[in-house]
């Protein structure tokens, strides 16, 4: 089909249609999966349509008591204190080699 060299012109237009080619069927497959999700969601809205509604909702649960965070903040702080140790020291690779 083609033999030799292209000229410039040859391959823009080339290149031009490719791309449309490629942005057609993006499109196409966006179409269907939008398609596909409103057909699905219909027939879900369909299903728990049916469904009786219960009479009452339930009780909010009480809210738990407020917790002091001081062991938690500890542990923590902890943790990243570690971290951060085992980080300025680029010759430690492992846990044995902090000790």
């Amino acid at each position: 089909m083609i033999h030799g060299s292209m000229s410039l012109g040859v391959a823009g237009i080339v290149s031009l249609v490719s791309m449309a080619v490629v942005f057609v069927v993006l499109l196409l497959l966006f179409a269907i999966i939008t398609a596909f999700g409103k057909f699905f969601a219909g027939k879900e809205g369909k299903a728990t349509s049916a469904a009786p509604t219960p009479a009452a909702p339930a009780a909010a649960p009480a809210a738990a008591p407020r917790q002091d965070d001081a062991e938690l903040i500890a542990v923590l702080s902890a943790a990243i204190a570690e971290y951060e140790r085992g980080r300025r020291n680029p010759f430690i690779r492992n846990r044995r080699d902090l000790d």
